[in-house]
């Protein structure tokens, strides 16, 4: 959803010169500009946690079954992208499982979907970089602390951050949940009401920002031409 991004940004004010830009993972597959918003990492104004669909795209190149669920999964645009070059993969494998910014509000965790119940911050880094208890595929593919903000359980509070920004979880609206903000509002389902891509500006204040995208005319093609483009690229790889 690059043109919607391109919307939200100008609506913000945004300045490339001296403000930066995060994305929470899945760049791709989920819209239909994945291409343009690959090339966003080769500006120096932006950066990208890795998303479960970035994963996705990196297991697709060592085996056929993996690249088959990629494909079903949104890998569909990928005919004609060199995605499996060395340059390519390079590029998705830099991406880090998590990060951490000090801003004017405080220090933030960044994390695709959840983080482990019972670490504080440093210790989720560290179990991450070692993948220790499954700490990577929680990171990128968990729901439990979603379902959890969903269903109106207690929040959950991570000591060494005063917040946690997570997306992979499509929600009906931006949730503040104890530590964490779910800032996934489902941008590509253009026939939801709510659809919406939405943005948590950090620094110096908190102020979230929100751009509608019920009935994006981009996305709607996009979904109604999905299935043809599946069928196209199966056919061309067997």
């Amino acid at each position: 959803m690059a043109h919607a991004c391109e919307s939200l940004l100008e609506r913000a004010g945004f300045d490339p010169g001296c403000d930066l830009v995060w994305s929470l993972g899945d760049l791709i597959d989920r819209g239909p500009y994945s291409e343009r918003c690959l090339a966003l990492l080769e500006q120096p104004w932006f950066r990208a946690l890795r998303g479960n669909h970035e994963q996705l795209m990196l297991d697709a190149v060592e085996d056929r079954g993996a690249w088959l669920q990629w494909i079903i999964n949104g890998g569909d645009w990928s005919a004609g992208y060199p995605w499996d070059s060395p340059q390519v993969r390079a590029q998705l494998a830099a991406l880090p499982w998590a990060c951490q910014l000090t801003t004017g509000v405080g220090r933030i965790g960044l994390v695709h979907a959840d983080v482990t119940p019972g670490y504080d911050w440093a210790q989720w880094l560290a179990a991450l970089e070692d993948d220790r208890g499954q700490a990577r595929q929680i990171a990128l593919w968990s729901r439990t602390s979603a379902n959890q903000a969903i269903h109106g359980l207690p929040g959950r509070q991570v000591p060494g951050v005063d917040l946690v920004l997570v997306g992979h979880n499509i929600m009906s609206h931006c949730i503040r949940w104890g530590d964490f903000w779910f800032l996934d509002s489902g941008a590509v389902v253009s026939d939801d009401p709510s659809a919406a891509l939405s943005m948590l500006e950090v620094h110096p204040r908190l102020k979230l920002w929100s751009l509608s995208t019920n009935h994006d005319p981009v996305a709607d093609r996009w979904w109604s031409g999905q299935l043809e483009r599946m069928s196209a690229v199966l056919a061309r790889r067997s």
